[in-house]
């Protein structure tokens, strides 16, 4: 389950490889590796449909198509309100949509890193068409494209971040009053010669 609190204030990943880098070095002969470089364009038709909770009334979370192009990324994506209570999804001027890189595809790393506050930064969507609802009614859904510019780097997992979420009347159980979701679905940042 990928669901998590309010989002805490996250220190970037690559102080992380920064850190991982300099102590391989310290032991090591070899020269350091160097950063991941940009991820060439490519296209993904990903169909994932994930719900939280699994069981009973739930939000539904898609990603159906991610694209990285020559000025940034792209994703289709949706969510669904079957819940009895309507849901804030916009905190006006920012949202928490986006996308998340991750060095693997577990999802364990993902509700590690989540529980310890050290999420990667969040690549925020800086578009949306049609416009995101402020707040989800009961039965109500949204679909549409998230964009934004600057590049992915190659070799890592994108994930889909939708929120944050905030209920609007008594919180269904098994659900909390504030939540985000990152995507149990991760998809690798090809490289050209790979893809």
């Amino acid at each position: 389950m990928c669901e998590h609190a309010p989002m805490p204030p996250v220190r970037s990943a690559l102080l992380a490889l920064a850190a991982a880098t300099l102590l391989a070095g310290c032991s090591s002969s070899e020269p350091p590796p160097l950063p991941p470089g940009p991820a060439p364009p490519q296209k993904a038709e990903l169909h994932w449909v994930e719900r939280y909770p699994a069981d009973g009334p739930a939000m539904v979370f898609r990603a159906d198509h991610f694209e990285v192009t020559k000025s940034g990324w792209q994703a289709a994506i949706g969510l669904e309100n079957q819940t009895s209570i309507a849901w804030r999804l916009v905190e006006l001027p920012t949202t928490g949509f986006g996308v998340m890189l991750f060095p693997t595809n577990e999802v364990s790393e993902v509700e590690s890193r989540s529980g310890g506050g050290d999420l990667p930064g969040l690549r925020s969507a800086q578009s949306f068409d049609p416009p995101l609802p402020e707040s989800l009614a009961p039965g109500a859904s949204w679909q549409g494209t998230i964009a934004a510019p600057g590049p992915l780097a190659v070799g890592l997992y994108a994930r889909i971040v939708f929120g944050q979420l905030v209920a609007d009347g008594d919180v269904p159980t098994g659900m909390p009053a504030q939540f985000s979701w990152i995507t149990d679905h991760a998809y690798k940042l090809e490289d050209a010669k790979q893809g």
